[in-house]
């Protein structure tokens, strides 16, 4: 909870999964049933029904209240690796220029090109500064509350080249080699995989249309299927089909992307 920055007890959102949980299936079984009953008229396979559907709603609000905080740690975890090439590079250069530890972190915490780490090292700086706490147990706390392990390796290091007096230059300029290297051969696997969805797109989307529309039209055109009910389904195919597989294939390719925003 405390990494996704959700600053609620967890017996407290315990109880606000089990409330939304109950309130949203209430909701939906009165609803359905309302309008059950005005248009089809008062049944009870139909209460059934309504009673199996407004559980399954509760359930799926429940089920994502509690996966939501590992949605957030996630979400956060995947920016600040794919900004470490980056941030890594950022803080060696600063290094180099003759900057301690705590003078890094505080001028990265002001690098809004990558928000995650800045936010990151914003409460490192905010520990450091303005509470007073020293650099190597800030440090501590922020390993324990880090989404993730490369994010924790790197902090790790800086902490161990802190507390020995190790060559922090070298390390920076280690870890930026490995994690420029690492950002390549993301790139070349997202290049892979936007090959493949785009293959998969025309082949299967933009071929797969044009041949259901004419197959569609001469089934119409030998008889069997009313002209209306193809145009129905060339509809829906042209104006809701193809719409929502290319919304889906954007939010494939923005969550395979390794372009940290």
């Amino acid at each position: 909870m405390k990494i996704a920055k959700i600053k609620v007890p967890i017996e407290a959102y315990g109880s606000l999964i089990i409330f939304l949980s109950l309130a949203s299936f209430l909701i939906s079984f009165v609803f359905l049933t309302l309008i059950g009953i005005l248009t089809l008229g008062f049944s009870f396979l139909g209460i059934f029904v309504d009673f199996l559907v407004a559980a399954f709603i509760g359930i799926m609000v429940g089920a994502f209240t509690y996966f939501y905080p590992s949605f957030v740690i996630g979400e956060k975890r995947e920016k600040i690796e794919n900004s470490l090439a980056f941030v890594s590079i950022y803080m060696s250069t600063l290094s180099k220029s003759g900057f301690e530890p705590q003078k890094i972190f505080e001028l990265l915490s002001k690098f809004n090109d990558y928000p995650a780490a800045a936010d990151e090292a914003s409460k490192i700086n905010h520990e450091v500064n303005k509470l007073g706490m020293d650099l190597r147990t800030s440090l501590e706390r922020a390993i324990a509350r880090s989404p993730s392990p490369e994010w924790t390796e790197f902090l790790a290091g800086i902490k161990n080249s802190v507390e020995v007096g190790g060559d922090l230059n070298k390390y920076l300029e280690e870890k930026a080699t490995g994690f420029v290297h690492e950002y390549q051969r993301k790139l070349q696997a997202f290049g892979k995989t936007l090959t493949l969805l785009m293959n998969l797109y025309i082949t299967i989307i933009i071929v797969g249309t044009i041949f259901f529309i004419v197959v569609s039209s001469l089934m119409g055109a030998v008889g069997g299927v009313s002209i209306a009910t193809i145009k129905v389904f060339h509809y829906i195919t042209v104006f809701a089909g193809l719409p929502l597989i290319t919304a889906a294939l954007i939010i494939m390719i923005k969550n395979s992307s390794p372009w940290a925003e």
